[in-house]
């Protein structure tokens, strides 16, 4: 399978151009009682077909630089339907950062998933998630929810907000949490972000390596594992331990660190995520 997943990757790269013909509309849908801002694009001149639902990283949007916006139209080039929205306090979302949470964000996800399934002619479901949005995926695998096919590119799995933050920040995160609710900061890439109680207490709920080894022993459609080894937010060990665990694919996409070409001018690594994450939903959903 692996051998063969490497050459359709490869064919697919040759053959197909990012300028899918295709119908992208901007929508929202109802999550949690508020509207979710979303991207649906859909492929033309098909009567019915697979959809994607695409989840974004942390304090990201849903377009991630042009990477998703170039895997939809990917998609779409092989007859797949995608819907990709803004989780809470990013993009066009109305809310504070502060209600950026695992919980919100999994209901989001959900959402999406009932929204397509009740307004599409939709005939299987894919979930593709990217850093935060791969660990989504993962605890909704725990969580009993089973897609058809799912894509994770460089999962965050393993959490440590002292990694996160460093050993200084993260004990004034706690306090804060504590004495106020929520810790306002300033990521690497110069985000400003509002963490909340809630999140923490999210990112905490599942611990490593059982988030990983519950999800495999959960689900047992195809999946695929995309990440670098020179990952320097999500750690390419853990990325790895999810793969060996669940017996999956693997996409090596080393030579940008955690951006993989979406917020660079790589597009060999772009075109190695962007096509490679199209490729396996064709061969797994159609």
């Amino acid at each position: 399978m692996k051998k063969l997943f490497v050459v359709m990757v490869a064919l697919l790269v040759m053959m197909t151009a990012v300028n899918a013909m295709a119908a992208e509309t901007e929508i929202t849908y109802e999550s949690r009682g508020v509207q979710v801002p979303a991207t649906l694009t859909v492929p033309d001149d098909v009567e019915s077909y697979p959809i994607v639902i695409m989840a974004h990283g942390h304090g990201g949007n849903r377009d991630e630089g042009s990477g998703y916006i170039d895997t939809a139209r990917a998609l779409a080039n092989q007859g797949i339907a995608s819907l990709r929205m803004d989780f809470p306090g990013c993009g066009a979302s109305t809310e504070p950062f502060t209600s950026n949470t695992l919980t919100n964000m999994k209901a989001d996800v959900l959402a999406a998933v009932d929204y397509a399934k009740a307004n599409l002619p939709v005939t299987t479901v894919g979930v593709f998630g990217y850093s935060m949005g791969g660990r989504i995926i993962v605890e909704l695998l725990n969580e009993g929810f089973l897609p058809d096919a799912a894509v994770v590119l460089a999962p965050a799995v393993s959490f440590d907000l002292t990694k996160m933050l460093g050993e200084e920040m993260a004990a004034e995160a706690l306090a804060a949490f504590e004495t106020d609710g929520h810790f306002p900061y300033t990521t690497m890439y110069g985000q400003n972000l509002d963490l909340s109680k809630e999140w923490n207490e999210d990112m905490n709920r599942y611990s490593y390596p059982a988030i990983v080894d519950d999800a495999a022993e959960a689900y047992e459609g195809p999946m695929l594992v995309i990440y670098a080894a020179d990952d320097e937010v999500v750690d390419p060990v853990a990325s790895q331990y999810m793969a060996d665990t669940f017996g999956c694919d693997v996409i090596m996409g080393t030579g940008n660190s955690h951006s993989y070409g979406f917020y660079s001018e790589d597009m060999d690594i772009r075109n190695e995520v962007v096509y490679g994450a199209s490729t396996f939903f064709t061969l797994n959903l159609k």
